[in-house]
């Protein structure tokens, strides 16, 4: 039995048996944190995280100092007190509870089944309203490996809430891969792979709509059409020759014919007209006429090059494309829609994974998995200007930038756990995934936040002019 099962099992007999007193004490709206839970904080905590020089950058003065979270990351994700850091410190820290101070002490057992039944109920405040309520910026972050999706709040850059798609009724097997989002954030999209569906959130994270497909893997919205495309997973063995088109309203899908194997990177041309897709198995793209239905070929010459991912720039003029065998960047006229003439295959420093797209179209960002880097591509010279290393930058996968166009978020599998928890809760916890957060005026990672498992996707507000 590990050092704090006995104090786990003890808090939630507690909840058990006060679930009625402490769930009423908690869902009277603002009274209730004021009455119940900041006098708890001022008796235990306030000590070393309140004040100018407060511990670890937690301020647990009010809520809103709270909410704000640590240099790490949020302290308390609102509905889901089981992946909050305010109760696994008091729960499962080892080798024992935290604080490690002498002259302070522990929370109680029912000082932790308030504040556990208060985080349950929405964490609200003073107004009685959950944090991050309301019309926010999100990126959102599929963990492949903890069937969950993390949602970050892009201005305070800590996760504002958990979707747990075992509570939803999927396996914890199910493999959440990829994201995409409207544009003004009313909905998005996720890829589950081993459940074999794409589900579409409403902005509270409620299950709206869902089509099936089988091992969907990269997403691709388009800007005009009400589309939604989907790949097959970059693990599929022997997926269908073919590609998904979602009617974003009614998740409607047609399944249309690529004619080669392993379809993997799309990408929706700007206007709506084209969407294209290529072989990690075959030097081929492909140009699909979306209205028509007509399709034209593209063959890529020399070796095997295992196009990973494509991207067309916010002006719609150029497509990008990674391959990440060859090492090469690819720079295709999107003019030519149907053509694609290759106008530049840029040898690169290491696989571009995951290439994108700087909001203005002036940069490209792609993550190099091998030598955990980021890599800036001046688009104009096609040179790369910038190397950006940093701890949390941990086997980089997807990219996603900021509206203001000012940080971009990286996911970092983790799985070389190359990257170490800043605490132990037990056996697994010390190798979570990461999203690290580079400032691109500096280019330095300024933040790391710890997610889930195996965190692959994620996507926000669409690259759109």
């Amino acid at each position: 039995m590990k050092i704090y099962s006995y104090r786990v099992l003890f808090l939630i007999g507690v909840l058990i048996a006060t679930g009625c007193s402490a769930s009423s004490s908690t869902s009277n709206g603002g009274d209730a944190y004021s009455s119940t839970i900041q006098p708890i904080f001022d008796a235990k905590c306030t000590a070393c995280h309140g004040g100018p020089k407060t511990e670890a950058g937690l301020n647990l003065t009010s809520w809103s100092n709270l909410i704000k979270g640590s240099n790490a990351g949020e302290a308390v994700i609102a509905f889901s007190s089981a992946h909050s850091l305010l109760v696994k410190m008091g729960t499962k820290l080892q080798p024992a509870a935290h604080p490690s101070s002498q002259s302070a002490s522990v929370l109680s057992e029912s000082e932790l089944a308030t504040i556990t039944a208060w985080i349950d109920n929405g964490a609200k405040g003073p107004e009685g309203v959950a944090p991050f309520s309301g019309n926010r910026e999100f990126l959102y972050v599929t963990n492949q490996g903890g069937a969950s999706i993390n949602v970050i709040d892009v201005e305070t850059k800590v996760v504002a809430r958990l979707v747990d798609l075992t509570k939803l009724g999927f396996a914890a097997g199910a493999a959440p891969h990829h994201v995409a989002v409207e544009k003004d954030g009313s909905f998005w999209y996720a890829t589950l792979i081993s459940a074999g569906v794409i589900l579409k959130f409403n902005r509270n994270n409620e299950i709206v709509g869902r089509a099936s497909f089988e091992v969907p893997g990269l997403l691709s919205m388009d800007p005009t059409s009400g589309k939604l495309f989907v790949g097959r997973s970059m693990g599929a063995v022997n997926p269908p020759k073919r590609i998904g088109m979602i009617d974003r309203n009614s998740m409607a899908i047609e399944e249309l014919e690529v004619f080669f194997g392993r379809p993997h990177a799309l990408a929706a041309s700007m206007n709506g007209k084209y969407v294209y897709a290529s072989s990690l198995e075959e030097n081929k793209a492909i140009a699909i006429d979306i209205e028509n239905e007509e399709s034209t070929f593209k063959n890529l010459e020399g070796p095997m090059h295992s196009i990973m991912d494509m991207r067309v720039s916010p002006d719609g003029k150029t497509l990008i494309a990674g391959g990440q065998l060859t090492r090469t960047l690819f720079f295709f006229d999107a003019t030519n829609q149907a053509d694609l003439p290759l106008e530049n295959a840029m040898p690169v420093n290491g696989p571009p994974w995951d290439p994108i797209f700087s909001r203005d179209g002036s940069k490209v960002y792609y993550a190099d998995k091998v030598a955990q880097t980021i890599s800036i591509v001046d688009v104009k010279s096609k040179t790369i200007e910038a190397v950006i290393e940093g701890y949390g930058l941990a086997q980089p996968h997807g990219l996603a930038v900021s509206k203001d166009g000012k940080t971009l978020f990286v996911t970092g599998n983790n799985l070389n756990a190359a990257y170490e928890s800043r605490y132990n809760f037990g056996e697994g916890s010390r190798t979570p995934g990461t999203v690290s957060v580079i400032d691109l005026a500096s280019k330095k990672v300024i933040k790391v936040i710890e997610v889930g498992l195996y965190p692959s996707g994620i996507a926000g507000i669409p690259n759109w002019n």
